[in-house]
């Protein structure tokens, strides 16, 4: 008997089970079911009407349907960003403008300064010319030569340069008389210098009317003798003295003074003026 009990409860928990899940089942799916019986029309074939839990009852799908709809309209803070970025865009177009601008105004610049150098550069080659036009003054030197007449006798000629003017004229006029007469020069061609070949001027000045003329040791040695040894006073004597500020010449050999000039003993010791010579 005690089985029996036990099998009969046992079975009566399993129908309470199997009630109450159906039970839960029909709660969760409540909705479901009823429309599927409204639509169905299940009561009106097995009982003839319809109870009025089941007309009355009103699915809650729709109003979700309803809020769902409503939250996908409601979403259009997207669309507002966009448009504030589409009102952005106008700003840095604004600023590139300025910067194009500021590119044209500096690419202006440059161009003008390039024209004005290009200007610049076309007058600059004027000036040169301006320096060409630049007058140069000359001035009168008198050279004293020898010219020998037919009779064999030696008489002076002074002939005339001109030259650029400067600023130590008398070393000038003796370098020159150094050089020789010039013979393409028609008034030069019978001329002649007594001085020795290769002499040099070492220095000059002039103080208290007196020209101190220093010459290389080749002024030393003449082949002509003691006409040849005047002769050469003399031309030097004569070219200086043209000069306002010389009355007289006071030789020197390699920057010394000696007495004589010489083998043949012409005297040198003191200056020379042209009251010093016969001819």
């Amino acid at each position: 008997m005690s089985d029996k009990k036990k099998k009969t409860g046992l079975g009566l928990a399993i129908w309470l089970l199997a009630i109450l899940i159906i039970f839960i089942l029909f709660l969760v799916n409540k909705d479901v079911i009823l429309t599927n019986l409204k639509s169905t029309s299940f009561f009106e074939q097995t009982i003839g009407t319809t109870p009025d839990f089941v007309k009355n009852h009103v699915p809650k799908e729709q109003p979700q349907e309803e809020e769902l709809n409503e939250i996908t309209i409601q979403i259009a803070e997207p669309k507002v960003e966009q448009k504030k970025e589409e009102i952005k865009q106008p700003e840095i177009s604004k600023t590139e403008e300025k910067s194009k601008t500021q590119n044209e105004q500096k690419e202006t610049s440059i161009t003008e300064k390039t024209e004005t150098e290009k200007t610049e550069v076309t007058k600059s080659p004027e000036k040169p010319k301006q320096e060409e036009k630049k007058t140069v003054t000359y001035t009168e030197l008198q050279l004293c030569f020898l010219q020998i007449d037919t009779d064999g006798s030696i008489n002076r000629k002074m002939i005339k340069r001109s030259v650029p003017k400067n600023m130590s004229p008398l070393t000038t006029a003796i370098n020159l008389l150094l050089q020789g007469p010039d013979t393409t020069k028609p008034e030069e061609r019978n001329c002649i210098s007594l001085i020795p070949q290769g002499t040099k001027l070492m220095s000059a000045r002039v103080d208290n009317g007196i020209a101190y003329l220093s010459f290389s040791e080749d002024f030393e040695f003449n082949t002509l003798g003691a006409e040849g040894y005047m002769g050469q006073l003399m031309q030097i004597v004569y070219t200086a003295s043209n000069f306002s500020t010389v009355k007289s010449v006071q030789f020197l050999v390699e920057g010394e003074k000696k007495d004589y000039l010489g083998s043949e003993g012409q005297w040198i010791g003191s200056p020379l003026s042209k009251n010093s010579f016969a001819y």
